[in-house]
C-alpha cells in the first residue's frame, strides 16, 4: 500500500513539475542566414573550398591524362618502363587521396576545421543571445528545430526572431566596444 501511494505521489509530482517547464525553440539555420558575420565566415570558407577544389580537379586531370597515356603506350613500353609509369600513377593517386582527406575529410579536414574556428566566436555570441532571451522569457529549454528533432511545435514558442534581434543588438554593442 505504501508503495502504491509513493508511486502515485511521484507520478503526480513529476506531472506538476513537467507542466511548469517552459520549452521554446529556435531555427539555427535561419539565425545563421540572418547574421552577417556567419554569412561572411561561410563565404570565406566556401571561397577557400572552391580554390582547393580547383587544385584537386587539376591533379585529377593530370592523373587521368597519365593513365590514358599509359594505356595508349602500354604495348610499346618495356616492363621496366611499365613499372615506372604504374608507380607514377599510384603515387599521384595516393597524393590525390591524401589531398582530399587533408582538406575535405570529415571531421578533421582543414575546410571543416577552418569553418569551426571561424564560427566559434559567432556561435558563442548566438548562444549568449539564446541564453538571454530564454532567461528573460522564463524558458527552461530551447531546442534547435533545424536539426529535425522536433516533431510538433507551436509558433508561439518560436524564439528565433527574438534571438536574432538580441544578437543584432549584442553585435552592435560588441562593435561599439571594439571601436
Amino acid at each position: 500500500m505504501k508503495k502504491i501511494i509513493l508511486i502515485v505521489f511521484v507520478l503526480s509530482f513529476s506531472m506538476i513539475v513537467s507542466q511548469e517547464q517552459k520549452i521554446g525553440y529556435v531555427n539555427m539555420q535561419y539565425i545563421y542566414s540572418e547574421n552577417e558575420d556567419a554569412r561572411l565566415a561561410h563565404a570565406d570558407v566556401e571561397k577557400e573550398a572552391k580554390r582547393l577544389q580547383v587544385e584537386y580537379e587539376s591533379k585529377a586531370m593530370t592523373l587521368d591524362s597519365l593513365m590514358r597515356d599509359y594505356q595508349k603506350l602500354e604495348l610499346m613500353l618495356t616492363d621496366e618502363m611499365k613499372l615506372e609509369k604504374q608507380k607514377q600513377i599510384q603515387e599521384l593517386n595516393m597524393e590525390l587521396e591524401n589531398f582530399q582527406m587533408k582538406y575535405f575529410g570529415q571531421p578533421n579536414g582543414e575546410i571543416y576545421l577552418m569553418l569551426e574556428v571561424r564560427m566559434a566566436p559567432i556561435n558563442k555570441l548566438i548562444q549568449a543571445a539564446i541564453d538571454n532571451v530564454a532567461a528573460e522569457r522564463g524558458y527552461d529549454y530551447v531546442l534547435d528545430v533545424s536539426q529535425g528533432i522536433v516533431l510538433y511545435k507551436l509558433d508561439s514558442y518560436d524564439l528565433t526572431q527574438s534571438v536574432i534581434e538580441k544578437l543584432n543588438k549584442m553585435s552592435i554593442e560588441n562593435s561599439n566596444i571594439q571601436d
